[in-house]
């Protein structure tokens, strides 16, 4: 029994009701508010597609009206749906000829669904993968909502400021200087800066998507040094992502004045920076290379000069990876260019950038990986640094599923194009271009337009899959990780 000289003392939140209440009177309690449902990978990935499938529909109804196109005509929907997907999707594969096909109104349209893809995606992707890196630090572990790591709605508005401020200043660039060039190349004021504002923003936002008709991309500029360096630019600036420029202008203090190479700066670098950059540069000498000794006499044997034929390496190798330019004909190609032409558009650009592909940090983890395991080390290092066992293993999935769907994919088109509709494409250019819609890349050997409708459903859902995937399963992969006090016994099986 209590003491009834103790006096009770009242805990927060507990109510005190005093009411008297007859014997047969009732006395009903409010409800308990609801909880909001906390937000789980599965709720977001589910908005986010629904948001962008409600955009590619709406997109694609206005582009088969007659008001979008050149000649006034109703567009077939499964071409201004792949369309739709293509540019939303930044890839840049088209059925039609951009500047042939659609009118003014078609190419805004267009414009605005890549300029909508590259913000969404970029801002997007940066606010998860900064997420999912607090979860792994220390001070993650003591910010946490819900159980789960999370940034305040301050941080998100600043890291999506900069994000914004970073590619509208790029991009102005970019159109001011190939508007200049444009207009050099005889062509009226007002096109000009259409043309150059298009191509930036395609550009930077890895789409690929041109305004030269006759799907020649820009063969016809090949020899223009600035607008090549140009496009080359912008293409890296949209493919190394923000976070990764954002570390280097952060630790540009470090950097000492007079030298070539700052030993004291590049230490300092966040590792993940030093990942992309190494691998980016990487993969674009190898690319350059192969490409200058395998096409000197084919696709480059139209191209002036030594130089030229550089550039023109460095466009294509640059190119690959992420944005689906050209400034050669890939249907005169050789085998072995088009066959590493699929390795490096599977590998792409950096996380949280506008490119597609597994990632260049998902790549150099496999690479590191394997060096260390032919060293005999137990753990995967890198300057000075171990990358812990689970990223391997994300890593490992990431691209097993990858190239699981690419298969997939591969088999499905051939099925449609070889067997249903009795084309005769071959298997590598239809592999070349499975490969061109899943990494969300864009350039072709010239037989997107010929595609079966079957085929083009199936380059449809490649590129929403390409979209989409990695940076899903990277951060589900996370989520699905649930620390255990325990271990199994080690049992050892035959390999090799």
């Amino acid at each position: 029994m209590d003491d009834p000289g103790r006096r009770r003392i009242r805990k927060p939140g507990n109510k005190v009701v005093r009411r008297r209440v007859d014997a047969q009177q009732t006395m009903e309690l409010p409800p308990p508010p609801r909880r909001r449902a906390v937000p789980s990978i599965h709720s977001n990935a589910k908005r986010f597609a629904l948001a962008y499938a409600a955009l590619v529909l709406i997109a694609a109804t206005l582009l088969s009206t007659p008001l979008s196109s050149e000649r006034r005509e109703w567009t077939p929907f499964i071409d201004s749906l792949f369309t739709a997907i293509s540019a939303t999707s930044v890839t840049g594969l088209v059925t039609v000829d951009t500047q042939d096909h659609w009118d003014f109104f078609g190419e805004l349209l267009i414009l605005i669904l890549i300029q909508l893809g590259g913000i969404g995606f970029m801002v997007g992707a940066s606010l998860v993968l900064l997420t999912m890196r607090r979860s792994s630090s220390l001070r993650g572990s003591l910010i946490v909502r819900d159980g789960a790591p999370t940034i305040s709605v301050q941080e998100a508005g600043q890291l999506s400021r900069k994000i914004l401020r970073f590619m509208f200043i790029t991009e102005g660039i970019g159109a001011l200087i190939l508007t200049v060039e444009f207009y050099a190349s005889s062509t009226g004021i007002w096109q000009s800066i259409w043309f150059g504002l298009f191509h930036a923003v395609s550009a930077f936002c890895n789409a690929g998507f041109d305004l030269q008709g006759g799907q020649t991309s820009l063969i016809g500029f090949r020899d223009n040094w600035f607008v090549n360096l140009t496009i080359v630019s912008l293409i890296q600036m949209g493919a190394m992502s923000f976070m990764v420029f954002g570390d280097l202008w952060d630790k540009r203090r470090l950097w000492q004045r007079g030298r070539l190479w700052s030993q004291r700066y590049w230490s300092r670098l966040a590792l993940d920076t030093k990942l992309v950059i190494i691998t980016n540069y990487s993969l674009i000498f190898v690319g350059t290379v192969t490409f200058l000794i395998v096409e000197w006499d084919a696709t480059l044997g139209t191209v002036s000069g030594p130089g030229d034929r550089v550039l023109a390496s460095i466009f294509q190798s640059v190119s690959a990876r992420t944005a689906g330019f050209a400034t050669i004909s890939y249907a005169d190609a050789h085998s072995p260019t088009l066959f590493l032409w699929i390795a490096l558009m599977a590998i792409g650009g950096a996380a949280g950038s506008t490119a597609g592909g597994i990632k260049l940090a998902t790549f150099a983890v496999l690479v590191l990986a394997v060096i260390s395991t032919i060293r005999g080390q137990t753990e995967t290092q890198f300057s000075g640094r171990q990358i812990p066992t689970q990223l391997v293993f994300r890593a490992m999935t990431i691209a097993t599923l990858y190239f699981g769907v690419h298969f997939m994919m591969t088999l499905l088109l051939t099925l449609t194009e070889d067997i249903i509709s009795d084309g005769e494409f071959g298997f590598l250019p239809l592999m070349f271009e499975t490969m061109s819609a899943l990494a969300t890349v864009g350039i072709s050997t010239g037989i997107t337009g010929d595609i079966t409708t079957a085929g083009k459903l199936v380059l449809c859902v490649a590129m929403f899959v390409g979209r989409l995937g990695p940076l899903t399963i990277m951060y589900a992969l996370q989520q699905r990780e649930t620390p255990k006090n325990y271990s199994y016994p080690e049992s050892y099986v035959r390999l090799g």
